[in-house]
Parts: structure tokens; sequence; C-alpha cells
């Protein structure tokens, strides 16, 4: 596990570890000396004539010790925090930017609640509920190295004694709860992701949960998941309490043991044995709820592992700009999913610049899959696309993206102010030209009535937003970014044949400001392609 660990921080993170590794050892060194300052009080008291001003001078350096140990140990842990929320905050980044990368195929089959549940809660796990316990856990064990070895050059029999009375109720320990503890952690992920997508699909699915009435039933999973987490929950807390347990029990066999095999005057080393035991015992409970948490969290390494294998912090650069001055060449193109299945089999296109082009077809014939390849997200089978005779490939892919523009039939639309989302992803909106675009695609009227223009924020998913405003905008947004290609993905699909005819005006209109702009589409009829140059059917 420390290997694996090891493998999945960066150079700089490994020195830091080496650094907490160093903060462990000396705050485990200044928790022995406190310890240690505690016996010449005790040797100076059960002296036949008790010496206390020396006792008490003992007492006072413990004191300035153990002042000195909450001091450094304060600082030590912030210093360790720091450096495990660092950890998170790399690890989360770079599993989020990981599943980004696998793209569109990956993000659906694994869907997007689960994935945003590991980049997020199971990285704080590795962070908080793996390495902080380690270190936890480290240092009890030296601690405990450090006792041993001194008693061990006092009374090597003490610390035979120790060892009798802790070693079995540990053994014990480790034997009963190590699988257990670790089948609950990964029973518990499982029922909190399944918890977190119950409710998003309940959200997402609102108007047919409520037409179907089937809510009831929701609810009813919900609480069935949240009964799973609470036994869960009960058992594990039934197994922290065990160290508590096994650790008491283990001082009162210790103290018997001495009784029955100690000789001669034993009142020193019954106070050695306290002594000892007052930090061990901690030390000791600590251990097994260290190691618990651990084996409770230890699943999540697979998924960090799976998650990173084959990421790549730096994406290669493009070797050539891809522009779209003259033609996109279609090349024998075939397409065929995973399960085998063939949706395009050697299709030939050519489109040119300032082209209107309609993809019409059943559902099942390829459009979307077609869309998908020249959007770049899918790879073809065979066959190639040139772009003014360049390959579109991985490797132009992002040259390609900043050239094009994508309207789906449900518009993204994210809760920030129309600006914002016209202007997606640009740091400094240039607001005369958003204000520009628009009232060019048809939205003048509705942008005056808005409260405050185009920062009016708009609601989740544009709730508030008829499907016509919703297809503007991302109309709107790909004349923003200047896109050379527009896509429009069933667009008008989902609206009456007025907002249907509306939008197609609109884009009929924009062959005037924007002569070079092409425009692809699909559609399952050709009415909703009227603007259209040329239609495309696909068997």
């Amino acid at each position: 596990m420390l290997g694996r660990i090891y493998r999945l921080l960066q150079e700089k993170e490994r020195k830091q570890l080496f650094k907490m590794a160093l903060g462990v050892f000396f705050n485990a060194l200044l928790n022995f000396l406190s310890l240690a300052m505690l016996l010449p009080v005790l040797y100076f008291l059960l002296e036949e004539n008790s010496q206390k001003q020396a006792a008490l001078f003992f007492c006072l350096l413990a004191f300035g010790v153990v002042l000195l140990k909450y001091l450094l140990g304060t600082y030590l842990l912030r210093y360790q925090n720091q450096c495990l929320l660092s950890f998170y905050r790399r690890l989360s980044f770079h599993l989020f930017s990981s599943y980004y990368q696998r793209g569109l195929l990956f993000i659906r089959e694994h869907g997007s609640n689960k994935l945003g549940h590991e980049i997020n809660a199971i990285c704080y796990a590795f962070s908080h509920s793996l390495l902080a316990p380690i270190c936890r856990m480290a240092g009890d064990i030296l601690l405990v190295l450090l006792i041993t070895i001194a008693l061990l050059c006092w009374k090597g029999k003490l610390v035979l004694l120790l060892f009798l009375a802790f070693i079995p109720f540990m053994g014990l320990y480790f034997l009963v709860v190590r699988k257990r503890v670790q089948q609950y952690g990964k029973d518990d992920l499982n029922v909190k992701r399944e918890q977190a997508r119950i409710v998003m699909d309940t959200f997402r699915g609102y108007i047919d949960m409520e037409v179907n009435g089937a809510f009831a039933s929701r609810q009813a999973s919900f609480l069935e998941g949240m009964d799973k987490i609470s036994q869960t929950r009960i058992k594990l807390d039934n197994l922290m309490r065990l160290p508590m347990f096994l650790s008491e029990l283990s001082v009162v066999l210790g103290l018997c043991l001495l009784l029955l095999f100690a000789q001669g005057d034993i009142s020193m080393m019954v106070g050695v044995f306290a002594i000892a035991a007052f930090r061990l015992l901690p030390a000791l409970r600590n251990i097994l709820s260290s190691w618990t948490q651990i084996q409770n969290a230890s699943h999540c390494l697979d998924t960090i592992e799976d998650g990173l294998k084959n990421y790549n912090e730096n994406e290669a650069e493009d070797w050539h700009e891809i522009k779209f001055e003259k033609l996109i060449q279609i090349q024998d193109l075939s397409y065929a999913y995973p399960d085998g299945n063939l949706v395009l089999n050697q299709f030939n296109a050519c489109i040119r610049p300032g082209e209107y082009v309609g993809i019409c077809g059943a559902s099942g014939a390829g459009k979307s899959t077609l869309f998908n390849i020249l959007l770049g997200f899918l790879e073809p089978l065979s066959g190639k696309i040139l772009i003014d005779d360049v390959v579109l490939d991985r490797q132009h892919r992002s040259s390609w993206m900043k050239s094009i523009g994508y309207v789906p039939q449900e518009v993204f639309i994210f809760n920030g102010n129309l600006a914002e989302n016209i202007a997606l992803g640009c740091q400094n909106i240039d607001e005369e030209r958003v204000r520009e675009i628009v009232f060019q695609v048809g939205l003048g009227q509705w942008l005056e009535s808005l409260p405050e223009g185009i920062h009016t924020r708009m609601s989740e998913a544009g709730a508030k937003l008829s499907g016509g405003q919703k297809q503007r905008i991302g109309i709107a947004r790909a004349l923003y970014k200047q896109a050379a290609v527009l896509f429009l993905d069933e667009a008008t699909s989902a609206l009456d044949n007025q907002s249907e005819q509306d939008i197609n005006l609109c884009l009929s209109n924009l062959k005037k400001d924007y002569p070079k702009l092409c425009i692809l589409s699909i559609a399952h009829r050709d009415s909703s392609l009227s603007y259209c140059d040329r239609i495309i059917h696909l068997d």
C-alpha cells in the first residue's frame, strides 16, 4: 500500500512526504521525552528519603517539554494538513482532467454522478482517511518502539510482560476486523453513489416523476439506501470501539502478570509499568483505530490508480493549425460502436465554406455518429476527414474545436448571466459584441425586457427560457467565437412549427452578415432543413 501511495505522488509531493515523516519522528521523540521526564519524579518520590525538591525540578522540566511538544505538534499538524489538502487538490484536479480526456463515450458509459463522486469524495478520502491515519499510526508506532527500547535497557522482563499483555489482543483485532472493515468501506461507497444517483435522477426527471406518480418509489429507494448507510455506520462504530476495550483489558492483564511473576519490591516496576501504560494505552488504541480507518479507505487507491491510468498532464500541442477556408472532405468513412454495430459504411461527402448542408435520415441511420466524428469526439473505424487537406485526428482536434460551434437539441445553459453563457469560456467578455449578436439572432426585444440586460442571471439549465430562446443563445455562442462551421444537432426538433420557422429564418438571414459561415444541420425530415442549400440523405 505504501508503495502504491508513493507512486501516485509527484516528486515535489514526495519531498513533502519526507518532511512530514521527519515531523512525525520528532513529535514521537518529544512524546517519549515528556514521558521519560516522569520517571525521575517517580524515582525520587519512591526513595526511602524522598527528595521532593528534585522531584519538583523534574516536574517543571516535564512541564516545559509538554509545552514544547504542544507548540511543535500544532505547527507540524498544520503543515501536515496543508500537505494533505495539496495532495487532495492535485489528485482531484488530475482525476477530473483525466476523465474529461477520456472522451464522450467514457463519460456516457460511467455517468456524471459516479465520476463526480470519485473526483471529489474519493480523492478527499485518499488524503484524509488514508494518508492522515498512516501518519498518525506511524507516530504512535515510533513512540511504542522508543518506549520498548528504553524498557529493554532498564528491565527486559517488564517488556516481556507488556508484550504478553498487548500482542494477543492486537493480533485478535487484526485477524477479526480487517476483511470486515474493507467490505464495510466498499459497501458504504457503493450505497452513497447510489443515493447520489437517485437524488440527481429524481430532480432531473421531476415532471415525469410527478406525472407518473413515481416519487413514492424513489422515496422508498432513498430510504432503503439510508438504512444501508446507517447499518454500515453502526457496524463500523462498533468495530471502532473495540480498540479502547482491548487496550484497557491489556493493561489489566499486564498488571495481573506483573503481580504474579515479579519478585521482591515491585513498587518501582509497577510505577514504571503505570507510566508506560499511561502513554502506551492511547498509542495502541490510536494504532488500532488508524488501522481500521486505513482498511476502510483502502479502496480509494484502486479508483485513483485506474482513473489516472494513461493520464497525460501535458497533452501534445497541435502540430498544424486547422483553418477551414477551402474544403471538408469525408473519405470512405466507417464507424462501429464497441458493441460491434456498424453505423456508417464507406461514407463520402464534400462540404465548402458558406454552404448550408442538411443531413436527413431515420433514427439509427448514423446522423449523430457522423456529427460526433466530424466534431472530433469519435475516431472512425476506417477512412478519414480532411479539412483543407489536413487530416482531422487527435493531434489536431483542439485546433479544430476553435473553428466550430455546436447547437444540440437541449442547449447547455449554466447558472451564469446571459453574457457569460454566450461568451462561454472567455475571461474577458466583449459586451458590445454580445449585444450586437443577441440582436442578430433575433433576441433583441427579449434582451430589452431583461431587468439587468446581458448581466441578467440565467436560471439553472435555462429552466425559465423557451426552447427557441435556448437555440438562439446556442447560435449566438457560435457567432461570438467566430466559428467557421456551425453544427446543429436536431436543434429544432423539440420546437413547435412556428418556432422552427423562426429559427430557420434566423439562420437564413445569417448569410448576409456571415457569408463564409458553413452550417451542418441534422433533422429527421426535409421540412426542418428548408433553409439548406442541399440535403444529404442517410439510409
